[in-house]
């Protein structure tokens, strides 16, 4: 009898590591994007080297569509705003962009700088061993954390309170 429970237990545990090894290495592998991801990307950093910052956003905002948490997508919605002075919203993409950033393995053809706060980058069809995005997501988000916090914000101007209005035969008396 415990020699069959002992076997039992053994043959479980084989069992259960068998299972978490193929989970493992499954969820090891890149993530991969497809055809009508990757062409908004492309040409998205194009257009946006190009200095045509709205075209370029809408189509990273098309390849976020297709592939919501596209990190090459918005890291480079992160560098248009942070050069458009969005800071905060330069930030909002990136922390975003930092959630799946190591899951995205492809190597970066071309890097520009947009005032050089962030850094957009093209991605090429080859995948490498490790995430390129996921360090330039970090350093970006760095930068920008540094610059939110030198640069204090503006004050909100304050309002007098509504004056009284006063009938005319109280005036002067």
């Amino acid at each position: 009898m415990v020699r069959s429970a002992k076997w039992t237990t053994i043959l479980a545990l084989s069992a259960l590591a068998v299972f978490l090894l193929i989970t493992s290495s499954a969820m090891a592998q890149p993530r991969i994007m497809p055809e009508d991801v990757f062409t908004p990307l492309t040409k998205g950093f194009d257009l946006m080297r190009a200095g045509k910052y709205d075209a370029a956003e809408a189509e990273f905002k098309t390849a976020l569509s297709r592939d919501r948490y596209n990190p090459f997508a918005l890291n480079n919605l992160a560098a248009i705003k942070a050069q458009e002075g969005k800071l905060k919203e330069a930030l909002a993409y990136l922390t975003d962009a930092s959630k799946y950033a190591n899951d995205y393995k492809y190597k970066i053809q071309q890097v520009c700088f947009t005032g050089g706060l962030c850094t957009g980058v093209k991605p090429v069809k080859e995948v490498g061993n490790e995430s390129v995005i996921a360090k330039t997501v970090a350093e970006n988000m760095a930068k920008l954390k540094a610059k939110i916090a030198a640069t204090p914000e503006k004050p909100v101007p304050s309002t007098p309170p509504p004056m009284e209005k006063m009938p005319p035969a109280k005036k002067g008396k």
